[in-house]
């Protein structure tokens, strides 16, 4: 279980090096014509510290594709470093099948499933029936010690229990279950696989620095190296693993033709 912190540009200027926490949300958007300024510094700050981090679109009552594009717009350049949030709640209740329209739209776009964020009283109030279906996650909001009761949602993947002295969540997960929240949906992929957990390699890999495969470590994985891995990654042009070797993250490529699955 990890500790969730989330913030935005009412917490400007803030250290996140002072706060307890594993992970952080950001706000990014609002409605079809806010952009938090906090959000960048914030990213960066997570970055430096090797946090993890999504971000978060607070809907309110503008035409929802509208908002849809205006928060990709923004959100574009960290698909894949970060899970996406639809927050709906207050006065951009606008509906479940409009907050479902968000989400699909976001989904379309990014084959990144976004979660959802409410209250535990419109978590009840309303028919998330057609959300739920779309296994969209559900971040649940109740402030008190007591678990939140749902009637409709048989889990959720985080609970923001308090708002003292910032909004905190309990994420139930380890960091590879919150930053798997903000990969690409694995589609078709003949030419690379797509499951597993231990690999051989069937000539010299060079194992890269990065998961969008733009930077080299220097190192290499020999012919008939066997390797296990952390988790599956895609990009638009790669499927790749994440290893821990010499004491760090690393990314081999799952091309067919360069591994070969070991049972």
């Amino acid at each position: 279980m990890l500790t969730v912190i989330d913030i935005s540009n009412h917490q400007r200027g803030l250290d996140l090096n002072s706060l307890s926490a594993d992970a952080f949300i950001f706000k990014l958007t609002e409605g079809n014509y806010f952009k938090d300024d906090t959000a960048e510094e914030f990213i960066q700050q997570a970055r430096a510290l090797g946090k993890p981090f999504g971000l978060y679109h607070f809907l309110d009552q503008s035409p929802v594709e509208e908002q849809a594009n205006f928060f990709l717009s923004y959100v574009t350049p960290y698909l894949g470093e970060c899970l996406l949030v639809l927050d709906y709640e207050d006065y951009g209740r606008q509906g479940a099948d409009q907050a479902k329209l968000f989400l699909d739209i976001i989904y379309q776009k990014t084959q990144v499933k976004p979660l959802i964020y409410m209250n535990e009283s419109d978590a009840n109030a309303e028919d998330w029936s057609q959300v739920i279906a779309g296994d969209y996650g559900l971040w649940i909001a109740k402030y008190s010690s007591n678990l939140p009761e749902l009637t409709q949602w048989l889990d959720y993947a985080m609970w923001q229990y308090t708002s003292s002295p910032y909004d905190t969540s309990y994420f139930y997960g380890d960091l590879h279950a919150f930053n798997k929240y903000g990969q690409k949906e694995a589609k078709d992929c003949p030419n690379y696989h797509v499951r597993g957990k231990r690999f051989k390699a069937l000539k010299p890999l060079i194992i890269k620095a990065d998961e969008f495969f733009k930077k080299d470590t220097g190192m290499l994985f020999s012919k008939s190296t066997v390797f296990d891995i952390q988790a599956i990654c895609h990009t638009e042009t790669t499927t790749h693993a994440l290893i821990y070797y010499n004491h760090r993250e690393v990314f081999v490529t799952l091309r067919k033709d360069y591994v070969e699955l070991v049972e």
